[in-house]
């Protein structure tokens, strides 16, 4: 990002590339296997220690299903790529338009790197090994940094999505690499083991695949909504939202990774009263955490945003401007590390409707007040409103692991 914003500022041409660079994101989110994970997470963990032939065939089915459905989708939104631009961003004009759809499709490839790289994550989570899928993303994004820092290279947009797609796969074969050492699986091209299980797999989680696309409909329409707000205002959200995201996963998913199995493990054994103090020591520190974080970089919203994108293009306005958006979007940073946390604990059991559900509420609500808070605070408003839907799903996911804890302590008892 600090690249990004150094070498294109809050100009139309970034406007075009955080469209572009999206629609990978998208495709993953809407394809479901942004939830499939700990599906697969927790499937691999019942099979794998009890018969190693079929927990490899069941590896290798699984794995030519899901390159099969991300070839697809690569080839068909490279085929759509206009008409995708024009759904996702309408406000975009002339020539950023244009370099939207170009971006779009040279930027297809991560959906092949990001999937595949899931999908090893997953699995060896379910091996002890909580390596996050982010090891792609982070490997394909040094590649770039390194570039630009070590030998002063600056690449066009077009050259930088081309970069993100070649090292993003180095990091996928060091990730593959990591991934026959832990299980020693080997895969062997096959459709015939992993059918019944993807059928399974999408049966259990169709609800939860209607939810990633209501989450990407709902981000859609914010990026939708910016584009019509002035030229800037896509690459502006971004920048804030870029500062949040990874702070959540730094804050959250580490914990869910070792918090989650431990967790299951207690339920299983009947341990409700040790399920229910991990969860609950978990959260409740991360809250404080989060909120000390959120606190700090609220009292110096343009400080960090200067600190992180300030240079070349990236000016004084841009940083006063997106300065304002952080002030608005860090609130969301306690609720979306949280939320993190307690994925697997609703996950788990079968309670996948839980999922389903809280979070489709989420996503509709943000859609039914962005508009609205858009029309009279501009951008402004799409913070507001992304903030109060996570409160609210973290507080829905809270209620009712809460009902169910309660429900299952004088089982337990008794």
């Amino acid at each position: 990002m600090k690249f990004l914003a150094s070498n294109w500022g809050t100009s139309s041409h970034k406007d075009a590339f955080d469209v572009a660079y999206s629609v990978p994101f998208m495709l993953m989110s809407m394809s479901g296997f942004v939830f499939f994970e700990a599906l697969i997470a927790a499937k691999f963990s019942g099979v794998h220690s009890k018969d190693f032939n079929y927990a490899n065939d069941l590896f290798s089915g699984i794995l030519s299903y899901l390159l099969l459905c991300f070839t697809s989708l690569v080839v068909l939104a490279a085929m759509f790529s206009i008409p995708l631009t024009e759904l996702l961003a309408p406000g975009l004009q002339g020539a950023a338009k244009h370099e939207a759809v170009s971006l779009i499709v040279l930027l297809m490839p991560l959906v092949l790197v990001l999937g595949v790289g899931s999908f090893l994550s997953s699995i060896l989570t379910a091996y002890g090994v909580p390596v996050g899928a982010e090891v792609c993303q982070a490997v394909s994004r040094m590649g770039i940094v390194g570039s630009w820092w070590i030998f002063g290279y600056a690449p066009t947009l077009n050259e930088t999505a081309l970069s993100l797609c070649v090292f993003g796969a180095v990091g996928l074969a060091f990730l593959w690499m990591m991934f026959t050492r832990v299980t020693g699986f080997h895969y062997k091209p096959r459709l015939d083991v992993g059918k019944g299980k993807m059928c399974s797999l999408m049966s259990q989680g169709f609800g939860l695949l209607l939810t990633a696309v209501l989450a990407q409909v709902a981000m859609g329409l914010l990026r939708a909504l910016a584009s019509m707000d002035g030229v800037g205002s896509i690459a502006m959200m971004t920048y804030a939202l870029a500062l949040i995201y990874p702070l959540s996963i730094l804050a959250g998913k580490p914990l869910a990774l070792v918090m989650g199995p431990r967790y299951i493990r207690y339920l299983k054994s009947g341990d409700v009263h040790s399920a229910k103090w991990i969860l609950l020591s978990c959260c409740v520190g991360l809250f404080l955490v989060t909120m000390s974080m959120a606190s700090a970089i609220y009292w110096n919203a343009r400080e960090v945003v200067g600190l992180a994108f300030g240079g070349g293009l990236f000016d004084a306005s841009a940083a006063e401007k997106t300065g304002r958006l952080l002030e608005l979007a860090v609130w969301a940073l306690p609720a979306e590390a949280i939320s993190r946390v307690l994925l697997m604990p609703l996950l788990s059991d079968g309670r996948m409707h839980a999922v389903s559900i809280i979070y489709s509420a989420r996503y509709i609500l943000q859609m039914v007040i962005s508009y609205p808070l858009f029309v009279h605070h501009g951008r402004n408003g799409l913070m507001v409103s992304y903030v109060i839907a996570v409160g609210f799903q973290v507080l829905f996911e809270g209620l009712y692991l809460f009902r169910f804890m309660v429900r299952r302590m004088p089982a337990a008892v008794a």
